[in-house]
């Protein structure tokens, strides 16, 4: 078996931090890549992240990992100021993969988490704050496509793609709410519907306003929006390590479902 870079960039990361393993036969068995991302505003005890993904056969993945990690800890020695973290994702259905992650010395207190609300009529309104509006924003072409994903992801732990919207777009309901400072936005929210739950997919309020109830009022939207079309729940994935966010949802009422992807890492 062999292992060499690619030649071209690959799921959102570079040629020179993706890998590719082949087998003797020169058969592509496996691929492994490291994703590099600053994010001091919403990790700030750890705003240096190296995302690994190790995707392929059983028998390559010993030597993937070996090469992923491997570049992701040259990178983070160019960054020695910053504290960092590197990490992977798993299945809780999956203990094999977790198991070989822990074996590798990584630990397992990172999850994301899926909080429910039971929505109900009965639970006041919550407006935006005096001088803000609170409205729909229109999704009509690839310009205010591209401009709502500008948005998100600039408070985002990882960037979204212009498909993953279009995939929000199609599903049963979907609405984006803004909150608004004359023109300009102060907090958005991306939500969709399947079957009797409502999901919040996305949802960010710039630092000037946090804490003024501006994430509170786009919830309570939403909530109001999934009551209207009879659904009976409404959920969020909250990633364990955003703390703001997890405090945010509780604050609304949601509660701890279920872990919907485990996060094995190692601190560096």
């Amino acid at each position: 078996m062999r292992i060499d870079t690619a030649r071209y960039d690959m799921n959102g990361a570079l040629r020179d931090n993706t890998f590719i393993a082949y087998d003797n036969n020169d058969q592509r068995v496996g691929v492994g890549a490291v994703v590099e991302y600053i994010n001091e505003a919403l990790l700030p005890d750890r705003p240096l992240n190296y995302f690994l993904t190790i995707d392929g056969f059983a028998r390559a993945r010993d030597i993937l990992f070996g090469a992923v990690y491997a570049r992701a800890r040259v990178m983070r020695r160019l960054k020695p100021e910053l504290a960092g973290r590197i990490y992977a994702s798993c299945s809780p259905r999956d203990p094999e993969r977790l198991m070989f992650f822990a074996d590798m010395g990584f630990d397992t207190q990172d999850a994301e988490y899926v909080m429910r609300y039971t929505l109900s009529r009965d639970v006041r309104p919550i407006r935006p704050p005096v001088g803000t509006t609170l409205s729909v924003s229109n999704v009509r072409n690839i310009e205010d496509t591209d401009r709502m994903l500008a948005r998100v992801n600039k408070y985002s732990i990882t960037a979204h793609s212009r498909g993953w919207l279009e995939d929000m777009m199609n599903s049963p309901l979907f609405a984006a709410l803004a909150v608004k400072d004359d023109d300009k936005y102060v907090g958005e929210a991306i939500i969709t519907g399947y079957g009797n739950e409502g999901s919040i997919v996305s949802i960010y309020t710039v630092p000037q306003v946090r804490r003024h109830g501006v994430a509170l009022a786009l919830l309570s939207a939403a909530h109001e929006m999934f009551m209207s079309q009879g659904l009976a729940f409404s959920t969020a994935k909250v990633w364990s390590r955003f703390i703001p966010a997890t405090y945010l949802f509780e604050k609304a009422g949601y509660k701890k479902a279920a872990q919907s992807m485990l996060y094995p890492g190692v601190n560096v």
